[in-house]
């Protein structure tokens, strides 16, 4: 019995073929890797922001806070929030001013906590606020104390 070998029809295909083939999973190789090489500097590139000068110190603190208070008594006189909201407001202005002077978070301090000789003139406001900060209807003047507490922040030392 004699055996022959021969290909058949499907598998007859002319060598160039797989040629191009491997050339075009060689070309999609090299692309794939230049794209996640771009892809890996970009990213590295994204990481390295450039340098923000931020404002600090006690005179861009005290500028805040008083653009702060005066944004809280524009927004007052046009009715985007109400009385209880500003004093809420205010409060945290000056909680958030006195730390960012201080360096001492004072933001979720409770007004015994406040007592402290280095916060005597903040705690005197947040007790003198908190009767409107949490009342539903107040009779006390937003504009006074808004005034007061810009004269706090001007002052502190």
């Amino acid at each position: 019995m004699e055996f022959t070998v021969n290909r058949q029809p499907e598998l007859m295909m002319e060598p160039v073929w797989l040629i191009v083939g491997l050339a075009v999973l060689a070309v999609s190789a090299v692309f794939f890797i230049m794209l996640f090489r771009y892809r890996i500097r970009h990213l590295k590139r994204k990481q390295k922001a450039p340098k923000t000068h931020k404002k600090t110190g006690e005179g861009f603190a005290r500028e805040k806070a008083i653009r702060s208070i005066d944004r809280i008594i524009r927004d007052l006189s046009h009715s985007k929030i109400d009385i209880r909201e500003s004093y809420q407001q205010l409060s945290m202005v000056m909680r958030i001013f006195v730390t960012e002077i201080s360096g001492k978070d004072v933001t979720s301090l409770t007004l015994t906590e406040l007592r402290t000789p280095e916060l005597d003139n903040l705690a005197k406001l947040i007790e003198k606020w908190y009767s409107p900060e949490f009342a539903m209807k107040t009779r006390a003047n937003f504009m006074n104390d808004a005034g007061q507490a810009k004269q706090v922040v001007k002052s502190w030392r």
